[in-house]
């Protein structure tokens, strides 16, 4: 059996370092974490769990609550979070809440049960019963992190997106391409419509965008179902286009929105861009393989999975940490959906 002392000698450290790589408990330069990591996968080295959780009173596991696995974007969350947790050590537990507050308590009482030794959650709608659950957690003293809807009234680390400025972008360049009637398409499921929560600031973004543009904002033209991502985005935009059809542009809460949006525009007939200009919001890996593909607005994953790790861990190793709160930034994504509206299109306004 490969010892520890093996990985040390081959990675060329210090056993120290090897245990610091494992355990997460210190700094470790990207290099020398990348010759650890490499040795132990060669070597074989398999660590004696039982042995190190005694010693250090953990379970090295890591409780991680989303909405829905099954949804595109959580489910790039869910990658890129299991690699960054793995690479420092850590196993994932991942759980599906399915946006319902009591089975995300039912899941936060299995968490506890397996002594998880921190909880990265995206907390469940309505916000107010899951503000609830997840003080339970932090009641039993295991830390938790915040991600992509946040709590103001919860005092631990948050990481969202910068969701206002991200409705802001793509509702501007809408209307500087001289879109003027532009419909707004979210799912509940999806994006809650709380105030602080993704959908509402996305929409408050654009409203803004609107405003600085000098075009009026008509909530006739914004259509907000209970239907999942893909079904909302078609019934939605169905619903929208046929009642409103001086839209000349809609702007999908989610990428998987947009998906369902192009869909009803093939149906009635209408061709993306030059009939109807689509923007989405995430830049899931389908939104640059659809047909046109999606001029989006990319909201960067790999960021927020790496920032709740070295909360979380840090928070584990320091419980008096200071929690943080963070915005990242997003950034358009231009691409072959979006289109100045037609002369003919702009006459039916």
């Amino acid at each position: 059996m490969t010892s520890i002392k093996a990985v040390a000698e081959h990675a060329q450290v210090s056993i120290a370092t090897v245990s610091r790589v494992l355990n997460g408990t210190k700094y470790v330069s990207p290099d020398v974490e990348k010759r650890v990591l490499e040795a132990i996968k060669l070597l074989n080295y398999q660590p004696n769990a039982p042995a190190r959780n005694l010693r250090q009173q953990r379970t090295f596991s890591i409780g991680i609550l989303l909405p829905q696995l099954n949804d595109i974007f959580f489910g790039a969350v869910a990658y890129e979070l299991e690699k960054t947790f793995f690479a420092r050590g850590y196993r994932p537990l991942f759980c599906s809440t399915e946006n319902d507050p009591e089975k995300e308590a039912v899941t936060i009482n299995n968490l506890i049960g397996y002594r998880v030794d921190g909880v990265v959650s995206t907390p469940a709608v309505p916000v107010h019963e899951s503000l609830v659950n997840i003080k339970r957690i932090l009641e039993r003293n295991i830390p938790v992190v915040v991600v992509d809807r946040g709590i103001p009234d919860l005092n631990v680390s948050q990481i969202m997106s910068n969701h206002r400025q991200g409705g802001y972008d793509g509702a501007d360049y809408l209307l500087r391409l001289g879109h003027r009637y532009i419909g707004i398409i979210d799912s509940m499921t999806a994006s809650a419509q709380e105030v602080g929560f993704p959908g509402d600031e996305r929409t408050t973004g654009i409203q803004q965008a609107m405003h600085d543009h000098g075009v009026p904002f008509d909530p006739k033209l914004v259509v907000i179902g209970h239907l999942t991502n893909i079904e909302m985005g078609f019934q939605g935009a169905m619903k929208l286009l046929r009642e409103a059809p001086q839209v000349t542009a809609i702007f999908a809460m989610t990428d998987a929105i947009a998906v369902g949006v192009l869909r009803a525009a093939s149906e009635l007939g209408l061709k993306v861009p030059q009939d109807l200009s689509v923007v989405g919001f995430d830049d899931i890996l389908l939104a640059s393989h659809v047909i046109p593909r999606l001029t989006t607005v990319a909201q960067p994953v790999n960021k927020i999975a790496q920032m709740a790790t070295d909360l979380l861990l840090r928070q584990i190793e320091n419980p008096d940490a200071a929690p943080e709160t963070v915005r990242l930034e997003t950034q358009l994504v231009i691409r072959e959906s979006t289109a100045p509206p037609s002369a003919e299109r702009l006459r039916k306004g």
